[in-house]
């Protein structure tokens, strides 16, 4: 849910007890993000960027940027960033703010629909958070380490595993001795337990977690924020499971009005997919066309202020980033015209060594059926990859390099529909980016890499399991998914040099 900003990267209480002018900047900085939108916080970054002076203040400006790079839609950016901020944190070794990147992370990758990837920095965040000593620290991140495992429960079904994920956090945050602090967070797990039984149907366990969260939110260090509005459309959503339709609609109404006062789009937007749900099981069409008319009109302004506030982020990043790419250009054009005059002799001795040696030497041969495999090895291993980081960073890259793993591991290739496009959005990267990568890691353009894993994973089949020697060809494309018999040999005549039935005879025969 978003009000709750990011995972664990505004729930900490943080301490720079020698810049004043930075702490007040955060503490400014993180509660317009936390009871409101990012746009009153965006105007006081720069501000705070300028103010940060130690490693830390930088990891967490890093961390309110992928912040409202996520609430603004650049989730692909927000990884990023994240990335950088993980490099100095591990550079440092501050195993607090590790455990908060780590479980922000798991958040952008888990809402990417790269679960995999997102349990494994839940997993890291869970091995960092061991580290921590701060008696507050330790009960947020491990409340909040529940609630983001109850997450992925959430989204395969798991109702019940949820709410037991829910209710240990609860106990985690029940520890908190500041009792607004500790109000806030007991409020907002109490309203996420209430979703899960409102997709259980059980309405009256449901609005009892819902009062509840109602009290403690009334105690919290935040009474007005946003997760008031989500407690009205939780109620709302809960009353229409008996199809009380008059106090439904009450609730939801409130919950849109929040969303408006608060001027916080995400419940905005929850309120008026409610109430399109609302009409229809009412039978209201007139009331239907018109809510499902302002969400389509409210997706629609949102897109226009996130590409707007995107832009100014990751260009504001870029624009800071250019000053000390520039003196590092400089640095380097220095260092190399003083190395060249060594490098060339260091070169020229080499060559006129190994041209003395061949002269009085006999080079051993490899044999026809192993030189090609031994020089193409070797290739790989030497060759640079020659990716231009100055087109893709090496975060970027490195995501996109551990999604193709992924995707490799999970043989997801052979799916029929699979696409470049497809590809890209399940990393949560740019198709180009995806391209290019692909393009000087592979070797291959996309089309190619995708052929070249088919055609190895049914050799693999055919040679481990004797059974599909007998299937048919137009199977055998299928399962490791071409679209046709006649596309399936061509490109594994293509790839192997021989036709899929000479091979599969050949295989018969050494059997």
């Amino acid at each position: 849910m978003n009000f709750r900003i990011l995972f664990c990267i505004l729930v900490t209480t943080t301490s720079h007890a020698q810049n004043n002018t930075f702490d007040s900047l955060y503490q400014r900085v993180s509660k317009d993000a936390s009871i409101s939108t990012p746009q009153i916080a965006l105007l006081h970054l720069t501000q705070l960027e300028q103010a940060s002076k130690t490693n830390k203040e930088q990891i967490e400006v890093f961390m309110l940027r992928a912040s409202l790079l996520r609430q603004y839609g650049n989730r692909e950016r927000a990884i990023v960033t994240l990335k950088q901020a993980d490099s100095l944190a591990n550079k440092y070794k501050y195993p607090t703010i590790q455990a908060r990147i780590h479980g922000a992370l798991s958040t952008l990758y888990r809402e990417n629909g790269i679960e995999t990837l997102g349990k494994l920095s839940l997993i890291k965040a869970r091995y960092w958070s061991k580290y921590v000593t701060n008696p507050l620290e330790i009960c947020v991140l491990k409340g909040n380490l529940m609630q983001e495992q109850a997450y992925y429960h959430m989204n395969a079904s798991l109702y019940e595993e949820a709410i037991k994920c829910l209710k240990e956090g609860r106990i985690e945050f029940a520890k908190i001795e500041d009792a607004k602090l500790r109000f806030f967070h007991l409020a907002s797990t109490d309203q996420l337990i209430a979703e899960n039984y409102i997709h259980l149907a059980d309405e009256k366990k449901a609005i009892d977690f819902l009062l509840r969260a109602q009290g403690e939110l009334r105690d919290s260090a935040y009474p007005e924020s946003p997760l008031k509005g989500f407690i009205y459309k939780s109620l709302g959503m809960a009353h229409l499971i008996s199809q009380d339709f008059e106090t439904s609609f009450s609730y939801l109404n409130q919950a849109q009005a929040v969303g408006e006062q608060s001027n916080f789009v995400e419940l905005q937007k929850q309120a008026l997919a409610s109430l399109i749900t609302y009409a229809k099981q009412k039978g209201d069409a007139q009331a239907y066309v018109l809510y499902n008319e302002k969400y389509m009109q409210l997706i629609e302004e949102q897109l226009n202020v996130q590409t707007k506030i995107a832009d100014f982020l990751v260009g504001s990043y870029y624009e800071k980033e250019g000053a000390t790419k520039d003196a590092y250009k400089k640095y380097v054009w220095y260092s190399l015209s003083i190395g060249s005059g060594l490098l060339i002799f260091i070169s020229l001795f080499y060559y006129h060594r190994r041209k003395y040696t061949l002269q009085f030497k006999e080079l051993p041969v490899a044999s026809p059926a192993t030189q090609p495999f031994v020089v193409q090895e070797e290739a790989v291993k030497s060759q640079d990859t020659g990716v231009d980081h100055t087109y893709i960073s090496r975060e970027t890259e490195e995501l996109i390099l551990q999604g193709i793993q992924l995707f490799e591991e999970k043989k997801e290739f052979l799916k029929h529909e699979i696409s470049l496009s497809k590809l890209a959005s399940q990393i949560g990267v740019n198709h180009r980016y995806l391209s290019y990568v692909i393009k000087h890691h592979k070797l291959q353009d996309f089309s190619s890499y995708i052929n070249t894993l088919r055609i190895e994973y049914i050799v693999l089949l055919l040679q481990e399991n004797p059974e599909t020697l007998k299937y048919k060809i137009s199977y055998l494309a299928d399962l490791c998914g071409f679209a046709s018999h006649s596309r399936f040999t061509i490109t594994f005549k293509r790839i192997k040099g021989i036709s899929p039935s000479t091979f599969i005879e050949q295989l018969k025969k050494k059997r």
